[in-house]
Order: C-alpha cells, then structure tokens, then sequence
C-alpha cells in the first residue's frame, strides 16, 4: 500500500480514537500558507490541534521522531490562524497522535489494522515556538 493511503488509513483511526474520546471533528487537513494540521478536534473544554505520524511495522523509526523543530513551527503557526478566524472559546492544545499498523488481505481487499495508538497530550507547546509569523 502506498504512504498516501497508509497516511489518511491513520488519521481515520486517530479520528476514531479521539471521537470514541469525547472529541467530535471540526476540520480535517486544515491548510494554510504556513502548513497542514492533520485534524483540529473539540471536546466541551478543548480545542485539539492534531499532528498524526502512521508508520508501518517495517518502519525504521517511530512516527513522533517525524516531528522536528521546523514541523513544529508549522503547526503552531498553521494552528495560530486557525485561532485568529476561529473564535470558539476553548483551551487550545496540540497533540501527536503516533501509530503503527500493518496492512493485510481479507476478503480479497486490503485492509489496516492499527498494532500500536500513543496519543502524546500536550505534545508541542508555546516553549516549541520561535515566535516568528
């Protein structure tokens, strides 16, 4: 399977663990000039900005590794227009959610099955910003 459909078979399986969670979806891939956010998410309390990593067992590293200080500056500032347009009144936070799966044959399709979920809270905060937009 490519890591096109490996990517988007990840974020649907992050999506189901955060709304299993409480979370319901507000925006899926939201762009901006400054970059992407995978999912933006809420809850009565928060307001998640969700970075997913989906690697496959054969992977040489874990996903979260992905997440350097140049993606960090992406999301924060791709996050921060969000916040500027999107005036809804909850605590903002950015999470990574790392999996690991694997591809199989059943029923003559291909089908994902996640082998690993870490869901990394709080996961870049302000510390992480340069402060440049």
């Amino acid at each position: 399977m490519n890591l096109g459909a490996t990517g988007k078979a990840g974020e649907d399986a992050a999506l189901d663990h955060l709304i299993k969670n409480g979370f319901e979806l507000v925006v899926r891939n939201y762009q901006t000039k400054y970059g992407e956010i995978d999912l933006i998410v809420k809850n009565e309390k928060y307001l998640l900005f969700v970075e997913v990593k989906t690697r496959t067992k054969a992977s040489w590293y874990k996903g979260y590794t992905a997440v350097t200080f140049q993606k960090k500056q992406k999301i924060i500032r791709t996050a921060l227009m969000f916040l500027k347009d999107n005036k809804l009144g909850l605590q903002p936070r950015i999470d990574v959610i790392d999996i690991e799966a694997h591809w199989f044959i059943a029923d003559e399709r291909e089908q994902f099955a996640v082998d690993r979920l870490h869901w990394y809270k709080n996961a870049i905060t302000t510390a992480d910003y340069d402060g440049f937009i």
